[in-house]
């Protein structure tokens, strides 16, 4: 008797241990996510600023530049991230 105790004790600690990354205990989904719409931009800008990076060409001069205020963009859409 008391080996099929275990044994049902250790498929329920595998069953809950398996169902744990299921559940999110924190908060609904669409609460975590305060600025859906800044995550969105920052995303964007970001994948620009690389696509730009690695472009091998430096458009007259003007890359560098304009690299710079992507940084700036990314920089100011992390502090409003940051807003309450």
């Amino acid at each position: 008797m008391e080996r099929k105790f275990w044994k049902i004790a250790l498929v329920a600690a595998v069953v809950i241990a398996l169902a744990l990354p299921l559940v999110n205990f924190a908060r609904p989904a669409a609460a975590q996510e305060q600025h859906p719409v800044i995550r969105e931009a920052i995303d964007k800008v970001q994948s620009a600023r690389d696509e730009l990076a690695n472009d091998p060409r430096d458009f007259h001069g003007h890359k560098a530049k304009a690299i710079g205020h992507l940084d700036e963009a990314l920089r100011e859409l992390h502090l409003a991230m940051d807003v309450h």
